[in-house]
């Protein structure tokens, strides 16, 4: 029997031979070059082996009692029809070589074995096994990918570089509506909702395209049309030889935040009454409007006569519904451009930008006119008013200070018209 330097390879073996000494001899060879051994005495011990081990390589003398090696190579071929198998045999009979072929059987090694082939052999079937390994490892791993980002908490879309869509997972589908086959194919622009800048979409394409991610937060619109928010990551997908194939979204949606933080705003610029803009905006756009080109810019101030009578006399909810009221009014008279404010508990003040003598006092008599209103009457008779128009940025805070003096001669002329009108009754 012939020797020779063998390799150590990582996989189990099971060896069965009827013949003692050959088997111990052997036996001793492969348990310093495989990592797991197993050894039977005949087909039949091999076969219970087999089905208990499920070894990597099966290595097996053909004439042995009770089953012999091909005996069992059909079984085992029934159980795995990939199974590595090795014969080893005094025989060189046509017929066994026949059925050794017919059998599938991988490796075939004459008696008395000659160890270069027997390595060679076992080498064979070792690098067909460590393969087999390493692509289901490969597999196993692509398709934990594949779960992960179908599962993914996170909604992912894989396009072309065209742009064309070739994947999206499940969570795609539960935040847009879309189900995978009804945009598969086509533009990610289906889900524009109008609302980010083309320069968005410029810079989107130019920092992908030229191999960068791109980040950013994008407005897009659901199948039923409601619009969503999602902060969103696209990168470059690439190939084994670094070149970019197509391109991988990952986004989260941020909806909720989105209307908080507008939620925030609002709180922060809007009077919660009235809805109207308050006194912190009210400041602001005058600082704005001072240093800008607005001019002619008017100011109107307006106050609520007896509004602490109502509240002392009738309770604060019939006092709220008097401020509400007159901010209706106030919004009814004039533009939806123009700046209508509540500064104060009772007051309020509008600027109207662009907006010269003659246009700010049209706006008041429309207030006036809401007098005869079926609705609004009793709420437009309770303001007193007072404008004043500045045409240059320097004259802004004097206006704002004169429209103020008007308005509270208004309030005493109305005041004392109010009383000749009651001595006169």
């Amino acid at each position: 029997m012939k020797s020779a330097t063998m390799d150590h390879y990582d996989i189990s073996l099971l060896y069965v031979e009827d013949e003692r000494v050959t088997r111990e001899q052997i036996s001793r060879i492969l348990q310093r070059i495989v990592t797991e051994l197993h050894v039977a005495e005949n087909g039949q011990e091999g076969l219970e082996l087999y089905r208990e081990k499920h070894p990597d390589i099966i290595m097996t003398d053909i004439m042995m009692p009770v089953m012999n090696g091909l005996e069992m190579a059909r079984e085992i071929r029934k159980l795995d029809h990939d199974s590595q198998i090795i014969m080893l045999t005094a025989y060189s009979d046509t017929e066994y070589l026949l059925e050794c072929i017919s059998l599938g059987i991988n490796q075939y090694v004459q008696k008395p074995v000659d160890f270069s082939h027997l390595a060679t052999a076992i080498e064979t079937c070792s690098n067909y096994v460590l393969l087999k390994r390493k692509l289901h490892q490969q597999e196993s791993k692509i398709q934990m990918l594949s779960q992960a980002v179908e599962q993914a908490p996170a909604p992912v879309m894989i396009t072309s570089l065209s742009g064309s869509i070739e994947y999206v997972n499940a969570m795609f589908s539960r935040l847009t509506g879309y189900q995978a086959s009804e945009v598969l194919g086509r533009n990610p622009r289906l889900l524009k909702s109008g609302l980010n800048s083309a320069e968005i979409y410029h810079n989107l394409w130019e920092t992908i395209l030229s191999g960068e991610e791109w980040k950013g937060e994008l407005a897009n619109k659901r199948k039923n049309g409601s619009i969503y928010w999602e902060v969103v990551k696209i990168c470059p997908l690439r190939d084994s030889d670094n070149v970019v194939t197509g391109f991988l979204k990952v986004s989260q949606d941020i909806t909720e935040r989105k209307q908080y933080e507008e939620s925030l705003q609002y709180l922060g610029t809007h009077d919660p009454l009235t809805g109207l803009f308050n006194r912190a905006y009210f400041d602001a756009e005058l600082q704005r409007i001072e240093s800008g080109r607005e001019y002619p810019v008017s100011i109107v101030m307006a106050d609520i006569d007896g509004l602490k009578g109502v509240n002392d006399s009738r309770g604060h909810d019939e006092g709220d519904r008097l401020i509400k009221g007159a901010a209706e009014v106030l919004l009814s008279a004039f533009r939806s451009s123009d700046v209508v404010a509540r500064i104060g508990g009772d007051e309020f003040a509008v600027l109207l930008s662009r907006t010269d003598h003659d246009a700010v006092v049209a706006a008041i008599q429309r207030v006036k006119n809401c007098e005869t209103d079926p609705k609004l009457g009793n709420f437009a008779r309770s303001l007193s008013l007072g404008a004043a128009t500045a045409a240059h940025p320097d004259e802004l805070l004097d206006s704002m200070k004169l429209a103020d003096r008007l308005m509270y001669k208004d309030k005493a002329e109305r005041k004392a018209r109010h009383l000749n009108s009651a001595t006169k009754a």
